[in-house]
């Protein structure tokens, strides 16, 4: 929380921070001995959360998912707590001080001030394999945050990482939804996918990001996703 609440927000191309050595160095080495294998997790387009035409190769393990996932007991504890831990209000709070404003924009700007909204939030641990990719998008209205901490066990495939994105047509925008081409966007920085780091932005009509083409037979990309999500009251 200390690493993240002190984090300077990055305001281009679209509000951001990048953090490093997010974890205490013995913690992450702990959670890299407790990382799942293929087989505890679920692909992401058999849970019915996104369309059927999503790639198959993003595999996904919700917190629901831990009673029944061929884990170790000891596996299976140590990613209860952790998930626990991850929902407790007062990490909640961490990214609302950073981008409560933000969001409050954004709700103005789509006339939805007048509507009572609540956050809440949702963890898992997601692993993308072999050739992945995901068009610039601004993730679904419902989004109010994304957290996502790379969990790599070595810093060989920087480009794994999130990249973010600017429309050629620069007035562009998007109140979210789809994933868009991506030669109609200009890649601005990528958010290198090293050990033990971390990237955050909030959702809004600009907030474009994805992840580069990346092939190959053994590609593994790790991590937390953590998110902040509104709902009518």
């Amino acid at each position: 929380m200390y690493r993240i609440g002190n984090a300077a927000i990055r305001p281009y191309p679209f509000p951001h921070i990048f953090v490093e050595e997010v974890f205490p160095s013995d913690f992450y080495a702990m959670v890299r001995r407790h990382m799942p294998l293929d087989e505890a997790y679920r692909t992401l387009v058999d849970t019915g959360r996104v369309g059927k035409g999503y790639s198959p190769s993003r595999l996904c393990l919700f917190p629901e998912d831990l009673a029944t996932a061929p884990l170790k007991n000891e596996d299976r504890e140590f990613w209860r707590e952790l998930f626990a831990a991850f929902t407790h209000r007062e990490f909640t709070e961490i990214w609302l001080r950073l981008f409560g404003p933000i969001i409050q924009q954004r709700l103005a700007e789509e006339n939805e001030r007048s509507k009572q909204r609540l956050i809440y939030s949702e963890i898992m641990l997601m692993r993308d394999r072999n050739a992945y990719s995901l068009g610039p998008h601004t993730d679904s209205r419902q989004k109010a945050v994304s957290v996502l901490f790379y969990l790599p066990e070595d810093d060989t495939a920087p480009g794994m990482g999130t990249s973010f994105y600017l429309p050629k047509d620069r007035a562009f925008t998007c109140a979210g939804g789809p994933n868009h081409l991506f030669d109609r966007f200009d890649r601005i920085a990528t958010a290198s996918y090293r050990p033990n780091t971390l990237v955050a932005f909030p959702k809004t009509s600009r907030s474009f990001h994805g992840v580069e083409p990346v092939n190959g037979i053994d590609i593994r990309r790790d991590l937390i996703i953590y998110d902040l999500k509104l709902r009518d009251e």
